[in-house]
C-alpha cells in the first residue's frame, strides 16, 4: 500500500513537470521533478528490490505520458536509483548543498545515458551543441528544485522503510 502511494506521488511529480514545461514553454529546458523524486529515495535507503520495481514503473509512466520513445525512460530511471543508491551509501552527506550537487550530477548521467539511447536507436542526426546546452540547463533546473521535491518526498515517506523496521521490538 505504501509503494502504490509513493508511485501516485511520482505520478503527480510527471503531471506537474509536464505541466511546467508546457508554462516554461520548452519542455526540454524544465526541471525532471521525477528524477529528484527517484533520488530521494534513493537517499532514504528505500530499498534496492522496491525502489528499482517502483522507479521501474515511474519510469514506464513518464514514457507513457510523454511521448518519448518507449523503454528509455523505463529502464534509464531506475538504473540510475540504483547508482545512486551506491553513491550515497558510502559518502552518506546530507544538506541541501550535497542535495543540490548531487541532484546535478545524477541529472548529468541521466540526461547523458537518454542522449546515448537515442543516438543508437533513432539514427537520427541532431545537433551536439544544442543537446549540451539542453542537458546542462535541465540539469541546473532540476537541482535547483531538489530541495523543494526532498521535502515533498519527506511528507510522503516520512521515514525509511528500513529504519522503521529495525525500530520494532520483538
Amino acid at each position: 500500500m505504501k509503494n502504490l502511494g509513493v508511485v501516485a506521488a511520482g505520478y503527480f511529480l510527471i503531471v506537474a513537470q509536464s505541466v511546467l514545461g508546457n508554462l516554461i514553454g520548452r519542455e526540454s529546458m524544465s526541471p525532471n521533478l521525477l528524477l529528484a523524486f527517484m533520488l530521494f529515495l534513493g537517499a532514504i535507503d528505500y530499498g534496492s528490490a522496491r525502489g528499482t520495481a517502483v522507479c521501474f514503473v515511474l519510469g514506464y509512466l513518464l514514457d507513457v505520458t510523454s511521448g518519448a520513445v518507449s523503454g528509455i525512460h523505463t529502464f534509464v530511471v531506475p538504473a540510475t536509483y540504483l547508482v545512486f543508491r551506491a553513491v550515497y551509501a558510502r559518502i552518506m552527506l546530507s544538506g541541501i548543498v550535497f542535495q543540490i550537487l548531487l541532484t546535478f550530477l545524477a541529472s548529468l548521467a541521466a540526461g547523458l545515458m537518454i542522449v546515448a539511447i537515442r543516438t543508437l536507436f533513432e539514427r537520427s542526426v541532431f545537433s551536439w551543441r544544442v543537446a549540451a546546452e539542453t542537458l546542462l540547463v535541465n540539469s541546473v533546473a532540476t537541482a535547483l528544485v531538489s530541495p523543494v521535491v526532498f521535502r515533498l518526498g519527506r511528507l510522503i515517506v516520512p521515514e525509511s522503510p528500513r529504519k522503521k523496521e529495525e525500530k520494532v521490538v520483538v
